[in-house]
């Protein structure tokens, strides 16, 4: 019996077209920017596809005794996922023609996973947690096949199997509530102090040539570089924050800059290298797992051209950063 109230034609053409407002919002916080008007329109109609898709399996499934909204929440499911994973497919540059099996895999395992969970009444938010668990699951394993079979290397496969855009919309927004949320009288807060710092030195990247921003970003925390560059594609940044409050946080930051001094690069590397022969493979391994490519590199491969990547300045930060982690084991 056809399920009362249920137009799944109206409602993926509905869903499909809030990606589209979604992917042509300039600095939305669910989309990336970067992506080209083809990517958009093959989101668009994955998306469009997928729920239609999954609303007429559900609208003729004549055992099933769903009610509109319950359909409505598979569908929606299916939609979202299906946005937030084929932007990052897009993003870990998976080649085209295994994209799409891997979005028919997420959608197929959402579409049983969900309905079986809502035919035992499984409440709602122990349903959402289900569901992304599974999909992480389905995804790994799809971007693991693709490795095994030699069409992604295993950098594309680590790439792609750590990009989220959910995850990034998510540090987004929590960002921006951050800035949203400090008070005159809250900037004596830890946290807070550290928002503004992130906040103001954000600030000033943004007027910075872009090699010079990322030698600065090179040396810093990641976690709290994903901050910085969140900050710095918000519109009206500097209208957000106090001026005096970013300049007395721009002085602390000037504090913890180091004085100039000569640095001896040659002898800096011979030391480094040196030390690094001391430490088992494993522990390097486990040092460089979640750094980016180029620090990675600079751990693992003794060759590593490092005087022409970094500037001094960067060198000395790191090799002081990678022995003090090295340490710590």
């Amino acid at each position: 019996m056809p399920i009362e109230g249920f137009d799944y034609k109206t409602f993926a053409i509905d869903l499909a077209n809030q990606a589209m407002e979604i992917l042509q919002q300039k600095n939305s916080n669910a989309a990336p920017e970067g992506l080209t008007d083809v990517d958009k329109k093959t989101i668009i109609d994955t998306v469009r596809k997928f729920c239609f898709m999954s609303g007429e399996a559900l609208y003729n499934d004549t055992q099933l005794k769903f009610n509109a909204e319950q359909a409505c929440l598979v569908t929606q499911f299916i939609g979202e996922w299906t946005f937030h994973k084929s932007i990052d497919l897009i993003k870990s540059n998976v080649p085209e023609k295994n994209r799409d099996p891997i979005l028919q895999a997420i959608a197929g395992n959402i579409f049983n996973t969900a309905k079986l969970a809502i035919i035992k009444n499984m409440p709602q938010e122990a349903l959402i947690s289900l569901v992304e668990e599974k999909v992480k699951k389905i995804y790994k394993d799809e971007l693991q096949k693709l490795a095994k079979q030699g069409v992604l290397t295993q950098d594309a496969y680590d790439k792609a199997v750590n990009t989220s855009n959910l995850n990034d919309m998510v540090q987004k927004n929590q960002d921006e509530a951050k800035i949203n949320n400090i008070q005159n009288n809250t900037e004596s807060q830890v946290e807070d102090k550290k928002v503004l710092k992130l906040v103001s030195l954000a600030i000033l990247l943004k007027r910075l040539p872009a090699e010079k921003v990322e030698q600065i970003l090179s040396v810093m925390d990641k976690k709290d570089i994903v901050h910085v560059q969140n900050y710095m594609k918000m519109s009206n940044l500097e209208d957000k924050i106090d001026h005096e409050v970013i300049i007395k946080s721009l002085e602390e930051i000037k504090k913890l800059i180091p004085a100039p001094e000569i640095i001896n690069v040659g002898r800096l590397l011979q030391k480094h290298y040196k030390f690094i022969k001391t430490v088992p493979p494993e522990v390097l391994s486990q040092t460089a797992s979640d750094e980016r490519e180029a620090v990675r590199d600079f751990i693992l491969d003794n060759t590593f051209p490092a005087e022409e990547m970094f500037s001094p300045y960067v060198i000395q930060s790191l090799v002081t950063a990678i022995e003090e982690k090295i340490n710590d084991y």
